[in-house]
């Protein structure tokens, strides 16, 4: 029961950091969304930055076990290998856009990420970079992390833009999610595999 309220506050918390920020969520808005009272929030995390770094360290847990299928880290070319994999990027970032948003307020509050947060989960996130390029056959490429964080920045940018107002830069409104994935992946494909 104690571990389901805790998991409840958490969601809660990551979807209102996601809509209103570190200052704007108060203890109050947060304990209403979860349905629970402030001591009680205060007893899972301790306060309500307690309660911000543990949302944070969820969304970086979660993103360490993110993965994909390893069919598609397999088969085809390395180029339809990068190309399955980028879809399988967007339509996570797509799925995933509040926490994507609390991942992006976070940055643009702190102004980076702060060195715990760096020093806990990058690493191991390049790390795994790494693995999924060796999975990918792509060549070694002393660049290939800068250009994994360039396709990053795309793809988060574009999973939180709403429909209305890709709409003047699509072919077709009704369609343009999937426009902007079919660029995303070729975007991937040509800077990670190479021009097709």
């Amino acid at each position: 029961m104690a571990e389901q309220t805790r998991d409840r506050i958490l969601d809660a918390g990551i979807a209102c950091f996601a809509a209103h920020g570190f200052k704007g969520a108060t203890t109050r808005t947060l304990a209403g969304a979860a349905g629970v009272n402030i001591a009680t929030l205060a007893y899972h995390f301790g306060d309500k930055q307690g309660l911000y770094r543990a949302a944070i360290d969820r969304l970086y847990e979660r993103l360490l076990d993110l993965q994909p299928d390893p069919s598609l880290l397999v088969s085809g070319t390395p180029r339809e290998r990068v190309a399955n994999v980028a879809r399988f990027a967007v339509r996570f970032a797509r799925d995933h856009q509040t926490e994507v948003r609390l991942l992006l307020r976070h940055v643009l509050e702190e102004g980076q990420l702060p060195a715990p947060l760096r020093e806990r989960w990058l690493g191991e996130l390049l790390e795994q970079a790494q693995v999924v390029r060796q999975f990918l056959g792509l060549a070694e490429d002393p660049r290939f992390r800068l250009k994994l964080l360039a396709i990053n920045h795309l793809v988060v940018r574009f999973a939180i833009t709403p429909p209305e107002e890709l709409a003047p830069f699509v072919d077709d409104p009704a369609t343009g999610e999937a426009e902007v994935e079919a660029l995303l992946v070729e975007l991937a494909q040509d800077l990670l595999a190479g021009p097709g």
